[in-house]
């Protein structure tokens, strides 16, 4: 939750009332923001009894990649290969106490074949053997020792598809380094503090490196340069602008490690190295035999070891290696698609299908860490250091290759690739390609984008909404719960690229001529956000017509929104709902509403904590505001008071309200009086939704006096769960004698019996009737009322939409039901 940080040390703690509860818990996070890292500190805390005293007997870690390759595993496989002496007897009963077991997925992979919905598929006993997803799934399920606990670390990627098998987790991000966490890592990484601290404030000189060094394994690799090589690769940090750029300047650098022999052995090494990780993320494999190694002429008993120590490492307990970190791999697969220039990359009509075989393999669209290397690779101007680095030119045509499939893709609609825009947006980002990215967005009309408390998440899709401003979007929507903190040091970077964000979402909603939709959904927007928005907003050339989002301050947000819809000529739909603004805040906000330029059609105050007071000041609007044709006043305790309010504005000459929706507002038969002579008043209202108010029979009756008056426009009306009984039907029926403009009439979850249908039904088959659709779900009907509607269907050629859903009708009653269907009169649809 927003502000709501989680301790490790109590993540597993007994519950209030003091029991130990099976707990699932979920770290999620980017490559290289320390998730081993941080279950790695929690296991060592964990033998040391500092976390979790007495919670669990046995901690068994997997590596989920280090298992991906194997065929077939159980669980109990999986305790026994991380304690050797837990076997036969002692097994038996470890797993007699599942409670006390802690299983720490690391790294779960990005499922394949989910088994959501194949149970036949899930274990369910600890000594059973199952394909490795399969047995993952079991876990996550709860179908598998469901008594234990899970700690599970994810990249966001794998995250999509893991919701969906999650049972009520713990849900956790793993914050990047804050500055003070970043400037106390550099003090640890260099003897002296002079040199640590030039470099912790020289990063400031390149603004989107000193984001990304947020990221624990982008300081790491910095430092580790830095420290070798001393101050003469400073400078070079300033032109670093991708994750691309600083792996590459990671890679290149090491090289000058090598001083026994020569470079071109160092480039080697690398090349056997891309080899390698290609051949093994395909299939799926994170530790390699020192025979691996040496069958891409890689050698890990020579001088050059020291060299590979940089990317490689030895496995503990195992006579295998594997890269230092999984993100290394991914980087060099990229880098052997560049650089491998065989047959299949000379032949360019046959790049496409290789491009797709790729993007099949590494993620399926656009979200893997490869995909996104490989963009970064083919920018202009890498060709020269790609190699000096690695030894080899980049294939020819390949950047422009790459472009034009990609391109193609994205328009395709039949393409089976799963593009999400945030994924596309990191892959524009890292190639850098401004009049290719307006091409390629320009089918896009609507952009979701979603963000974390990543700060690199936000300088890509400023930098993409920069270059996406003249295309052809319709609609942006900003999915983001996390990124809106008080200016304070620890957060400063993450808030100041998010006014970054909002500046460029100023620029293009100013500059746009077809964004038309704006939305942040599940944002909570602080008031230096809120203030550059609504200046945005505000300029003579924003097209913006409808906005929705969430304000941190309601009363700043009413204020600042009073201005805008009275600037904006363009702001036709205004939505609040789910806001606590408060009575202080519609009183704000109906200063801006009752100036004669504001054009709101539609007000959306749903939910919005409003009483009485808030209605006085919407009835003000009312009797001026001539554009004003929606009110959503939903979910909010107004009361029969409130709608009295209400009612003295709706009955002015001047309202054009369409559309009322007063459902869930604590409203009673009181305020039934006053509503009945709107409708019997108001020339415009056409829409009148009750939904779940104690209005009773005596409410509907005097609604029914306004309804049977012929100057009455209203043609939909919902009275859903408002208490009726059979005593009402009465008047609905002499109400449907008269009216012929009613069209639509719920009357779902309300007791009217068969007795009341009958009633009801004399006067759907009047003449005058012209209703044509009608809810009776829940209505405690039977057969002995069928009859009854049977004839109406016979004799009324306007109904065409029934439901009787949740009614105990039998055969009997739908067979009478049935044989009126056929009557050539019954238009039902």
């Amino acid at each position: 939750q927003q502000d709501h940080f989680i301790n490790m040390e109590h993540v597993f703690d007994p519950d209030e009332a003091g029991f130990s509860l099976s707990r699932t818990v979920v770290l999620q996070g980017c490559a290289g923001i320390g998730k081993t890292a941080l279950v790695h500190k929690f296991m060592f805390d964990w033998a040391a009894g500092i976390v979790s005293p007495g919670r669990f007997d046995y901690l068994i870690y997997i590596n989920c990649r280090e298992i991906s390759h194997i065929a077939s595993l159980s669980a109990a496989d999986l305790i026994t290969n991380t304690f050797q002496d837990v076997r036969g007897p002692i097994l038996d009963i470890v797993l007699i106490y599942p409670e006390k077991l802690l299983f720490i997925l690391d790294g779960f992979p990005e499922l394949q074949h989910p088994m959501g919905d194949q149970e036949e598929a899930l274990s369910v006993q600890p000594q059973e053997r199952k394909p490795v997803e399969s047995l993952l799934c079991s876990f996550v399920r709860k179908k598998l020792l469901p008594e234990s606990s899970l700690l599970i670390t994810a990249r966001p990627t794998a995250m999509k598809k893991l919701h969906s098998l999650l049972r009520q987790p713990i849900q956790a991000e793993i914050l990047w380094f804050t500055s003070a966490e970043k400037r106390a890592y550099f003090l640890s990484q260099f003897s002296g503090v002079k040199t640590a601290m030039k470099l912790f404030y020289g990063l400031r000189e390149n603004e989107g490196l000193d984001v990304m060094s947020s990221l624990p394994i982008v300081s790491w690799m910095i430092c580790s340069v830095l420290k070798s090589q001393g101050d003469g690769d400073r400078p070079l940090l300033r032109s670093l602008q991708t994750m691309t750029d600083v792996y590459l300047f990671y890679f290149s650098k090491c090289l000058r490690t090598l001083t026994d022999v020569g470079v071109w052995k160092g480039q080697n090494c690398l090349w056997g190295l891309c080899c390698l990780a290609a051949e093994a993320l395909q299939s799926r494999q994170v530790l390699f035999a020192a025979s691996d190694l040496r069958r891409h002429g890689i050698g890990v008993c020579d001088s050059s070891y020291t060299f590979l120590s940089h990317f490689l490492k030895k496995a503990d307990d195992i006579n295998a290696y594997t890269f230092l970190h999984f993100s290394f791999q991914e980087f060099l697969t990229a880098v052997f698609y560049v650089l491998k220039n065989d047959n299949k990359w000379m032949y360019l009509s046959q790049v496409g299908k290789a491009w797709h075989e790729i993007f099949q393999r590494y993620g399926k669209g656009f979200s893997s860490l490869t995909i996104r290397f490989l963009f970064g690779l083919l920018r202009k101007g890498k060709g020269k250091i790609m190699e000096t680095t690695f030894g080899r030119k980049i294939s020819p045509g390949l950047r422009e290759e790459l472009l034009k499939w990609t391109e193609r893709e994205i328009k395709d609609k039949s393409s089976r690739l799963q593009i999400e825009p945030v994924d596309l947006f990191h892959c524009l980002y890292e190639i850098r390609e401004e009049e290719y990215s307006r091409r390629i967005m320009d089918d896009l009309h609507q952009v979701f984008s979603y963000s974390s408390i990543s700060t690199v998440d936000n300088s890509v899709e400023v930098e993409c909404s920069r270059h996406c401003c003249l295309a052809g979007l319709k609609k942006l929507c900003l999915k983001d719960k996390y990124i809106v903190f008080p200016v304070t040091s620890a957060h400063y970077k993450c808030f100041f690229f998010f006014l970054m964000y909002l500046e460029s979402a100023c620029l293009f909603i100013i500059t746009s001529e077809w964004l038309t939709e704006l939305e942040f959904n599940e944002t909570k927007l602080e008031v230096s956000a809120l203030t550059l928005l609504c200046e945005g907003l505000k300029d003579p050339n924003c097209r913006l017509q409808k906005l929705n989002f969430l304000p941190e301050n309601s009363e700043a947000v009413c204020k600042c929104l009073a201005s805008v819809v009275i600037c904006n000529p363009n702001l036709t739909e205004l939505d609040l709902s789910e806001n606590p603004l408060g009575d202080i805040g519609v009183k704000y906000l109906c200063e801006g509403l009752k100036h004669s330029d504001c054009k709101v059609e539609k007000l959306d105050l749903s939910t919005c904590c409003l009483t009485d007071a808030s209605c006085v000041e919407l009835s003000s609007c009312l009797q001026v505001s001539q554009t004003l044709k929606e009110l959503f006043v939903f979910a909010n305790a107004v009361g029969d008071t409130g709608v009295q309010h209400l009612c003295k504005g709706l009955q002015h000459p001047k309202c054009a309200i369409e559309n009322l929706v007063l459902s869930e507002c604590s409203l009673s038969a009181a305020c039934c009086q006053p509503l009945g002579q709107v409708l019997r008043a108001s020339q415009s209202l056409t829409r009148l939704l009750l939904i779940n108010n104690k209005i009773e029979d005596l409410g509907l009756k005097l609604l029914c006096e306004g309804l049977k008056q012929p100057d009455c426009q209203l043609k939909d009306l919902a009275l859903w769960t408002c208490h009726l009984t059979p005593a009402c039907c009465k008047d609905l029926c002499n109400a449907l004698y008269t009216n012929e403009n009613l069209r639509v009439l719920d009357l779902s979850d309300n007791a009217l019996g068969d007795e009341g249908m009958r009633v009801l039904c004399e006067g759907l088959k009047h003449p005058c009737c012209r209703l044509q659709t009608l809810w009776l779900a829940e209505c405690h009907l039977t057969d002995a009322c069928c009859g009854a509607l049977a004839s109406v269907l016979n004799r009324n050629e306007n109904l065409t939409l029934l439901d009787l859903t949740g009614n105990d009708l039998r055969d009997f009653g739908v067979q009478m039901l049935c044989d009126a269907l056929i009557h050539p009169i019954c238009k039902l649809q």
